[in-house]
């Protein structure tokens, strides 16, 4: 399930956007539009870069409500996180959003919504949406969300990951997930699906259909 956690941790990279002492902004061009006390607003404009730790943020365009606690972004949206086990998350859009009072945030595309993570060694997991929207607590892919990688793929109309109980809950469009590799192998389609980490499981709701994969040592009782 690497590949959900990966959404969260990229996606909620965004609150570096409030800045910290060690972050670095940097634009061909800085224009403040306003300079009244409380209602300041900035606009960064041709190569906007945002360097804060293990973030790297691109834009071609920023706005900096300060009223409204609001980041809007447009043009070549390229964020890139690395963690400290050696991988790297990355996610691609056209346009995005971030409120740092709500925490609540948005990456759009004019086509596609990409995101990858790619691990210090194995094959990487890729995920591709419509868009995202997030907040503190669940990130949710909308639009043909696909999802796949070395150990499982995944096709529903919505995907919603949920922080708090390392959930994803796939529906929309009579959602399919396929296991690759694992202790079981297999795939299933259903009107809903949802699935955990920690421990590990999955439950299929409506009209399920599909088929598992067990292997006879995994299956057969302790003695």
């Amino acid at each position: 399930m690497r590949i959900w956690g990966a959404c969260l941790a990229i996606l909620w990279a965004f609150p570096v956007l409030a800045g910290t002492p060690a972050s670095v902004v940097e634009s061909r061009q800085w224009k403040v539009i306003s300079r009244e006390r409380g209602k300041r607003i900035d606009e960064l404009s041709g190569d906007v870069t945002y360097r804060a730790g293990p973030t790297l943020l691109k834009a071609d365009w920023a706005l900096k409500e300060e009223a409204l606690s609001q980041w809007t972004l447009k043009g070549g949206i390229a964020l890139e996180r690395r963690l400290g086990s050696g991988d790297r998350l990355f996610a691609w859009g056209d346009a995005a959003a971030y409120n740092e009072a709500t925490r609540a945030g948005s990456l759009t595309a004019k086509d596609r919504v990409k995101m990858r993570r790619s691990p210090a060694l194995g094959e990487p997991d890729h995920g591709s949406a419509g868009r995202a929207d997030w907040d503190d607590n669940t990130v949710t892919l909308s639009g043909a969300v696909h999802i796949w990688g070395p150990r499982l793929e995944s096709w529903s109309d919505k995907a919603d990951i949920v922080r708090g109980r390392s959930e994803l809950i796939l529906t929309g469009g009579r959602p399919v997930l396929r296991k690759i590799e694992g202790d079981w192998t297999g795939a299933i389609k259903a009107d809903k699906i949802t699935a955990w980490d920690g421990p590990r499981r999955m439950a299929a709701d409506g009209k399920a259909v599909g088929w598992l994969r067990i292997p006879r040592e995994a299956s057969e009782p302790a003695r």
